[in-house]
Order: structure tokens, then C-alpha cells, then sequence
């Protein structure tokens, strides 16, 4: 049986950030994630004897017509793809015109949006099957074992059955991480994604999940996250079981620096287990390593084992300055302790000679924000930018995706100006304020432009010590002068 697990080429303004992203956008300089629960799923089908080609024509620059000759070509048994809301629409089309040109393929679609809308994929294109919740590495392999073997499917998959829609139960995430394959980095081509990324100032880079996906779950997790509605449960991995991950890509692929994407990374006796097996197996002399936090998980001693232990990219979610917005997307985060906090984590940054650089992400366009309160959040990370308390940041439009709490809250007050899922990619609000929409794409400018400080470009250019540091510092001039052409007013 042939699987072909693919990211088609899309039509839109930019490079669609798809993969690995709780969030979707267009970007004008070219960002590629390596997506890991697709990687696996590949892997996982390899070792139990399928064939599996790996095909991400948006990160392999392919027109639409390469792709078309391609799927002619290949014929497979079965393709699936990741979607996201605001590109729904185009898998629709891409999957009926796959269906004309190879009608025996089956079709496969995961994803967030189509884990909170499962039915709407079959009402609106020839998609046989559509798997929900986030370990569909794990239900692919099942759906490909029920269609070769007739192997009963699991909680999760739906399908058509005598001409209607039908499923196989609700989804389930009790699977075991650990016995997942290590990830075959070749069959998915994995130096297509490590270089073209913000995040890495070494390269080549690749990326990890310890966990599946974020540990913070009080009342349903972030109201705005896209990946509660795949992983609404936590899982993680065994410290041995990542750090033997880690090993392998130093030894066999030697990449210098790893990003772990679990949506927020484990804190506690795992972390401090984490980081003294970092230190112990000599890693931190080999790597640099990156991941997202939360504001409020780790203590001045964390801090200072995580420097020891060779972490450098720290992304935290700061969202607004505003308590009251941080209350309502039920972040569980006082804004008055963030600036103690980064303070907390340059002095242990420096007592142990570390590499910490904090990262912060934040949002504009609430609905129930003003302009005023929108540039509380302007001014903060100018603030923390000046005092020297982070490197970088992220500047994005809110959007609600279909199943999350904000989207509820959304349809409920009736917050909504449109349902046309192609306008949900971030070009402009797509939630009602009290603000014009150019309103809100300068104030995400104006985040931006917080980089301008003089005081931060002044040590930036004196940290310049290495040829690694001075092409991060390019990168990094070319992915700011990209971000502000994503928000310009239309």
C-alpha cells in the first residue's frame, strides 16, 4: 500500500506557516517548521510495511501543476494532509481534483479545524476519511491497518458509510509516546526545514515534542489555542526517551541546535531530571536547546539548571499587558510578575555564564479591548525590549479557530464579521472592536517596530561575537522587515 503523507502547494499572499503551527499565517520571509506528529506518522507507517513517501511542496517551492503530474504519476493508495481553518477550503478543491485524476486514491484529512468541524470536510468535498484529535500518527496507521486488514478502527476516525456520515467514537489520547519509532528524519526530509526559521541561530536546526501538547489545562487551557481542540488531555514522554532522541540527532545528524515544541515543556522533577541528563551526557557542549514556557513554572534555581543545561530560546506566551484581557483567555498568568520574572531570569542567566534569550508572544485585535488598552501591550514590550529583558518577540492578530472556548465566545455575543474561513489567516480581524481594521494592523506594526529601541539594537550589534551570531542577527533583520509587510493595511 502507498501512502503519501503532503502539504500541496497554496494559494495565497506569502508562505503558509501550516506545519507544526498552533496558529496560521501568511509570511513574506519564508519560514519552514519541520512538523513532527506528521513525521511520525510517516515513520510509524514505514517500520510496519508500508510504502511512504514524504511530500511538502510548499517547503519544496512546487506550483501546483508540479504537484498535479506528481499525484498522476504516483497514483498512491492514499494521501493525507494537514489542514488548518483558513486553507480548508483549497484541500477541498485539491482533494476533488485528486479524486478526478486518481479516483482509487483515498483522501485523509487531521488538523484542528477539521477535529472541531468533522462532518463539514465531507459536505463540502470527496474526502473519504477525516481523523480527529492529535495523535493521528498513531489513528493513521490504524485507518491503514483497518483498510489492508480490516483491523477494527479506533476512537476518533470518521468516514462515509451507505452514502452518510459516520464515525468511529470520540477520540481518545491514551496512547504511549514512548513506543512511537524514532522518527526516520530521512524519509521526511527534514534539512528542507533546518535552516529557513527565526528561531534557530544554529544551524542546522530541527525540532522535538517531548509532550502532547501543554500541561496547562485549568478549565479547558487557553481559550485561543487551537491545539486544545486536539489535545485537550496532556501526555509526555520519559526524560530517557527524549534525551536518547536527542543523542541521535547530535550523533547522526548533527544538528546544533533543537526546538521542542510541546505547547508548553515539562516543568518540575522531569525538567530537573531533563536538564541533569543534559548535563551528564555532555550534550550541552554539542547543542542549543529551545522551548516554550509559561510565565510562573519555573523558580530562580530552574532558571539556573536550564542555563547550565544548555537552553538558549525561551518563548513565553505574554498575549496582552492587559490583566484583564490575560483573565479572560484564562492564561492563569498576573502580568504584574512578568517583568520580575525575566529579571529573575538574566541574573540567573549571567551567575551561570547561560545563553537564555526570552522570546515573548503577544496579540492584538480583542474584541473587548480598546485602542488604549491595545497599546498597554505596545508600550510593555518596548518596555522589556529598552531594560534589556528580551531578544525577540512575535506580533500576531487574535483569531478564534472553530472549537475553542474563544470561538464559543465569539458566536455567542455574536463577535463573528464573517464565516468565510479563507479570511481567517490573519491579513486582518476577523472579530469585531472598536477599532478599524488598520487600526489593529499598526498596532501589530507598532509591536514590531519595538525592535527600533535604540538601547536593544545597541547590544545586539556589541553581542556580535561569532559569525553564528552576526547571521542570526541577518536573519532575524530580514524576518522583521518580512513581518511588517504580513501586517500591512490593505
Amino acid at each position: 500500500m502507498k501512502v503519501i503523507i503532503s502539504y500541496p502547494p497554496l494559494k495565497g499572499d506569502g508562505c503558509p506557516l501550516l506545519s507544526q503551527n498552533r496558529q496560521f499565517q501568511w509570511f513574506h520571509n519564508p519560514t519552514y517548521i519541520y512538523p513532527i506528529v506528521p513525521a511520525t506518522a510517516a515513520t510509524l507507517l514505514k517500520v510496519n510495511g508500508y510504502y511512504v513517501i514524504w511530500n511538502d511542496a510548499i517547503a519544496e517551492n512546487w506550483d501546483y501543476p508540479k504537484y498535479r503530474d506528481f499525484i498522476q504519476l504516483e497514483k498512491p493508495d492514499l494521501i493525507a494532509f494537514e489542514s488548518k481553518t483558513p486553507v480548508i477550503e483549497q484541500h477541498w478543491n485539491i482533494i476533488d481534483d485528486i479524486k478526478d485524476i486518481s479516483p482509487d486514491t483515498k483522501t485523509v484529512l487531521f488538523g484542528d479545524h477539521v477535529t472541531a468541524l468533522p462532518e463539514e470536510s465531507f459536505l463540502n468535498s470527496k474526502v473519504d476519511y477525516v481523523i480527529t484529535g492529535g495523535d493521528y500518527d498513531f489513528l493513521l496507521l490504524n485507518l491503514c491497518n483497518h483498510i489492508e486488514n480490516n483491523i477494527a478502527l479506533e476512537p476518533g476516525i470518521w468516514f462515509r458509510k451507505n452514502g452518510s456520515i459516520d464515525n468511529s467514537g470520540n477520540f481518545v489520547l491514551n496512547h504511549d509516546l514512548d513506543t512511537l519509532p524514532k522518527i526516520d528524519r530521512d524519509l521526511t526530509m527534514w534539512q528542507l526545514y533546518a535552516y529557513e526559521n527565526g528561531n534557530y541561530k544554529f544551524t542546522p536546526g530541527t525540532y522535538i515534542m517531548a509532550g502532547r501538547d501543554c500541561w496547562w489545562r485549568k478549565d479547558g487551557g487557553c481559550k485561543f489555542c487551537a491545539w486544545t481542540v486536539t489535545y485537550p488531555k496532556y501526555n509526555v514522554r520519559s526524560v530517557e526517551n527524549v534525551l536518547d532522541e536527542i543523542g541521535d540527532l547530535i550523533e547522526n545528524y548533527k544538528v546544533r541546535e533543537i526546538m521542542d515544541d510541546t505547547g508548553t515543556f515539562p516543568a518540575g522533577n522531569w525538567l530537573r531530571d531533563f536538564c541533569n541528563g543534559m548535563i551528564e551526557r555532555g550534550y550541552i557542549k554539542k547543542i542549543n536547546f529551545d522551548c516554550n514556557l509559561r510565565f510562573g513554572a519555573l523558580n530562580y534555581d530552574d532558571y539556573k539548571l536550564i542555563a547550565k543545561a544548555g537552553f538558549r530560546f525561551l518563548l513565553y506566551g505574554l498575549e496582552s499587558a492587559n490583566q484583564s484581557t490575560v483573565d479572560r483567555l484564562n492564561k492563569g498568568l498576573d502580568v504584574s510578575l512578568i517583568e520580575n520574572e525575566l529579571k529573575i531570569v538574566r541574573r540567573a542567566n549571567e551567575e551561570s555564564h547561560g545563553h537564555l534569550e526570552p522570546h515573548v508572544t503577544c496579540m492584538v485585535g480583542y474584541p473587548w479591548e480598546s485602542r488604549e488598552e491595545a497599546k498597554n501591550t505596545v508600550k510593555m514590550t518596548r518596555d522589556l525590549f529598552d531594560k534589556g529583558l528580551i531578544d525577540t518577540l512575535q506580533a500576531t492578530i487574535v483569531i478564534p479557530y472553530p472549537g475553542t472556548k474563544l470561538f464559543e465566545e465569539c458566536e455567542k455575543n455574536g463577535w463573528l464579521k464573517t464565516k468565510d474561513w479563507s479570511r481567517y489567516d490573519m491579513r486582518e480581524p476577523v472579530m469585531t472592536t472598536s477599532m478599524k481594521d488598520e487600526e489593529v494592523l499598526e498596532l501589530t506594526q507598532g509591536i514590531y517596530k519595538s525592535f527600533i529601541a535604540s538601547k536593544f539594537i545597541f547590544r545586539k550589534i556589541v553581542s556580535v561575537k561569532s559569525i553564528d551570531d552576526l547571521k542570526f542577527l541577518f536573519r532575524a533583520s530580514k524576518a522583521f522587515m518580512g513581518h511588517l509587510r504580513d501586517f500591512k493595511s490593505k
